[in-house]
């Protein structure tokens, strides 16, 4: 009687820990995914604050009627001084051209604002205007 592994148990042996690595590596995956989803999302609203500051600053920029909307560009905003620019993940500098922040009047004395972030080099970009 030979002490040692069977061929059939070294295979098994094999497939469960090829079945735990692909487990760790989809969990790992999603966290990384979940996490740069959150850093983006902060940077959206490090963006909407920066405008209210923008839009406090220079309130004949807003919109004068309901249902009007007007932008602020990411750039203009980084070049006022009211935010510092935005990175993406990999620390590149997102678009400030195509980067903005939508304010639309939705009564007398309220504003609606919404980030639209664009990091090109990440492929981030703001889904559904939100």
């Amino acid at each position: 009687m030979s002490k040692g592994f069977t061929l059939i148990e070294m295979l098994i042996s094999i497939a469960i820990i090829g079945i735990l690595v692909t487990m760790v590596l989809v969990s790992a995956n999603r966290l990384i995914t979940s996490s740069n989803l959150e850093y983006y999302n902060t940077s959206e609203k490090m963006m909407i604050l920066a405008s209210k500051d923008y839009f406090a600053d220079y309130r004949s920029y807003l919109p004068k009627e309901v249902g009007d909307d007007t932008r602020v560009l990411l750039s203009a905003l980084v070049i006022e001084d009211y935010i510092d620019m935005i990175k993406d993940v990999n620390e590149n500098d997102c678009n400030t051209t195509k980067s903005y922040v939508e304010v639309e009047k939705t009564s007398n004395n309220e504003y609606l604002y919404k980030a639209h972030l664009v990091c090109d080099k990440a492929g981030y970009e703001t889904k559904n205007g939100e």
